[in-house]
């Protein structure tokens, strides 16, 4: 009889260990409410004179969001495309919040300030496209833990030469 019960038990555990790993809440780095909350900050530091960004509120799915490209598995953002929309500002730290993020296009636009370090986070990041903004400083150097990086553009910003080790 204690076979039986130790079957039953490893079962159970078995079971509850599949339903608590496909919750939605349970997927890596958080969920699709860490990247609302994240665009929303991003969004709050912002001159949007066009309006781009108006999607971004309570009212509509985030998936949905003028810029914001989600992946279907987990609804999570995978791309932030705000290339060529006028906008200005500073690129808030919590992009680094975006954790399944893999492209970011902010080209063309007024964006200012330094890229935040917190950059470094995003370690599925293929491509990160910030030419032709006035952003300043140097390249955080922990860009280099973004080892699937392979479209790096940054010229025309007023950025001083500190490339990161890899």
């Amino acid at each position: 009889m204690p076979n039986i019960s130790i079957s039953i038990s490893t079962i159970l555990v078995w079971c509850f260990s599949l339903l608590l790993i496909n919750s939605p809440s349970f997927s890596a780095g958080g969920t699709n409410e860490t990247d609302r909350l994240a665009l929303l900050a991003i969004k709050s530091q912002l001159h949007d004179p066009s309006g781009v960004t108006s999607s971004w509120n309570n009212a509509i799915n985030l998936c949905q969001w003028m810029g914001v490209t989600c992946g279907h598995r987990h609804q999570r953002v995978t791309e932030l495309d705000l290339s060529n929309q006028r906008i200005g500002g500073v690129l808030s730290p919590y992009v680094g919040n975006l954790s399944f993020l893999r492209y970011i296009n902010l080209a063309d636009n007024g964006f200012h300030g330094e890229i935040p370090q917190e950059i470094g986070n995003l370690l599925r990041l293929k491509k990160l496209a910030l030419p032709n903004n006035s952003f300043s400083g140097t390249i955080p150097a922990n860009l280099s833990r973004c080892s699937n990086l392979i479209h790096f553009l940054v010229y025309n910003n007023k950025l001083r030469d500190k490339s990161p080790k890899r």
